[in-house]
């Protein structure tokens, strides 16, 4: 129960908030389903006392089709792969958390992610079984905790999330393009993605007339006074005036 309780924490608290956009689906000795939703959650506190309460009563509801215990949390008996079926017809992503998976910083995570994880007990082999066709990412080569799991997911899925809708901003400014994707190359062996704009192609005006061969280097905002420092050690000082 402790285990559960910190995974649900771990899923929805903000700081003086629940996150509204997250649904947690329990799986409980492979017969059991206890769907929390985001949007219509009341009564969740912090202390895991009264959310195993909140689950306690929730059992005390079960029945074959789906009830709503209390706002936001529903329960019904189910399995494994009847949970699966159901993330497939709502449109959903399936992943795996696995240690011996793809690091999840490589991977390109889908929209509308669904993650699979196990509790304090690893996935048995009939788990395995039928989660694997499912692409396993891994957040690092130790065990973590299921609710540690959860966080980090959320900070990776905030990242992305901020990063969509943040601007580019200008990082170095040169004269034609091949000093441009040198630059490029070398920001990206750091792991720091870059965007290079010019106002015409070079294949067009392979040549500087009138600032048409300059190209714009830009990199998110968070990247910036790295990659500049970067460009400083390897080429020349920054401009981006």
């Amino acid at each position: 129960m402790d285990v559960l309780c910190r995974a649900i924490g771990a899923a929805f608290f903000l700081s003086h908030d629940l996150r509204r956009d997250v649904e947690l689906l329990l799986l409980l000795q492979n017969r059991i389903q206890i769907r929390l939703l985001g949007e219509r959650l009341r009564h969740l506190n912090p202390d895991e006392r009264s959310t195993a309460a909140l689950l306690k009563r929730a059992l005390e509801r079960l029945a074959e089709d789906e009830v709503e215990s209390t706002p936001g949390i529903f329960v019904r008996t189910g399995d494994l792969p009847s949970l699966l079926d159901r993330l497939f017809q709502v449109g959903a992503h399936p992943l795996m958390l696995h240690e011996e998976g793809t690091p999840i910083e490589s991977f390109e995570i889908p929209i509308d992610p669904a993650f699979f994880l196990s509790d304090h007990v690893e996935f048995t082999a009939e788990d395995e079984g039928i989660l694997a066709d499912l692409p396993r990412l891994s957040l690092g080569k130790r065990a973590l905790h299921t609710s540690q799991c959860v966080t980090l997911v959320h900070y990776l899925l905030d990242r992305r999330e901020e990063e969509s809708h943040s601007d580019l901003v200008l990082c170095h400014k040169v004269w034609g393009e091949p000093k441009a994707l040198l630059i490029k190359g070398l920001l990206e062996d750091f792991g720091i993605p870059v965007n290079l704009t010019g106002h015409v192609p070079a294949g067009i005006l392979p040549m500087v007339v009138n600032g048409l061969a300059e190209v714009r280097i830009t990199v998110r905002e968070r990247d910036l006074e790295r990659a500049k420092q970067i460009i400083a050690d390897y080429f020349e000082q920054p401009t981006n005036d």
